[in-house]
């Protein structure tokens, strides 16, 4: 859980500088491929269990516990991220402007 968190907070983080960079000078492209790259480093990071595994041939994968956990934070983390990414630049100019 602890991990969750230092990639939620480094995002955040990292998304908010990219935002205050994009509302000064009135780049908010810079935004959708700053939030697209935190999307693929947080899934790498969070999913890393997940990618590890490697079942035998007829070989069924359950997911239980911290590794079911895991894999449904990656899944948030894509859909959140992608949508930052997609229309982050349009909401960005809509919402808060230029400076």
């Amino acid at each position: 859980m602890k991990r969750h968190l230092i990639v939620f907070y480094v995002v955040v983080v990292v998304l908010l500088m990219a935002g205050r960079f994009a509302w000064q000078h009135c780049v908010w492209e810079v935004l959708s491929s700053v939030s697209s790259a935190a999307v693929i480093a947080s899934t790498l990071i969070i999913g890393w269990k997940v990618i590890r595994m490697r079942p035998e041939a007829g070989d069924e994968v359950t997911l239980r516990g911290d590794l079911l956990a895991s894999t449904r934070m990656a899944i948030l983390v894509l859909c959140v991220g992608m949508l930052f990414a997609g229309f982050g630049d349009v909401f960005g100019k809509a919402i808060f402007g230029c400076r």
